[in-house]
């Protein structure tokens, strides 16, 4: 079995709260009887982009086992690079892959510099189809981004999810060893489907963000401070993915109900 945690849209800024939040998420899995194999951090790690917001991201987001950092549209890949990866800046993708026990890992940066909205470039989507080329036939394969590649009903990221998501499409559609998507972006925890595999989106660690259900007008957005930060667990076993959504509550476990 291949475990996996994600988290989503830290949102780093500098103040007490999200820094806390995060902590408090990173410190419930370093105390898990089962540590997962990988923890992924699918984009907005900091809310401006800022360096020194990285700073507080590194030292916040680390554990001893691999945590992988995609960007978001509220990152800059240059800071992000110079702080998290300790390479020279610059504003090229940045795609990474990673292989545990039988699955690849293709985690692919879906941001562009200065736009909210995503777009996988030409040399993201060479970086996939090549990645799946050199991947063996008997591995299972997770694809891992930002940006939802299709609607998910929220008034907010819906006019700002992937753009011209068709050649991911087919890319996807065609390959059995891929198992599912795994997404941020949206604030929320959801499950839906994009090219016949499950599209699994991570809540948020800082906010969540309701759908087009829960606006009161146009314009509205139904942003909620008040929930405990959550978190994704996929497990893969045998071919089949399961995921478990799992709140974090700041207070820490309680095993026992409150009267």
């Amino acid at each position: 079995m291949v475990l996996l945690a994600q988290l989503s849209d830290t949102h780093f800024n500098m103040g007490a709260r999200n820094n806390e939040r995060a902590e408090r998420v990173m410190a419930f899995l370093a105390e898990l009887p089962q540590r997962p194999d990988v923890i992924i951090v699918t984009g907005d790690i900091a809310d401006e982009g800022d360096i020194e917001e990285y700073r507080q991201a590194r030292a916040a987001l680390t554990a001893d086992v691999p945590v992988i950092l995609l960007p978001g549209n509220h990152d800059d890949r240059a800071n992000m690079r110079t702080v998290l990866f300790g390479e020279p800046a610059s504003y090229a993708p940045i795609n990474q892959a990673h292989s545990v026990n039988g699955l690849t890992l293709a985690l692919l940066d879906s941001s562009i510099p200065g736009k909210p909205e995503g777009l996988l470039e030409d040399a993201t989507l060479t970086f996939l189809t090549d990645l799946l080329a050199a991947t063996p036939a008997d591995e299972h394969v997770l694809i891992a981004m930002h940006h939802p590649p299709t609607a998910v009903q929220s008034t907010v990221c819906d006019p700002i999810r992937l753009t011209d998501p068709e050649r991911l499409a087919e890319i996807v559609a065609g390959d059995d060893r891929i198992l599912g998507i795994l997404t941020g972006h949206v604030h929320a925890g959801l499950v839906t489907t994009f090219a016949g595999k499950p599209l699994i989106v991570a809540p948020s660690v800082s906010s969540t963000i309701g759908l087009e259900w829960e606006r009161a007008a146009p314009g509205h957005v139904p942003i909620d401070f008040a929930p405990d930060p959550s978190l994704l667990f996929h497990s893969i076993r045998d071919g089949k993915l399961l995921t478990m959504f799992r709140p974090v509550a700041m207070g820490g476990w309680l095993s026992e109900p409150q009267d």
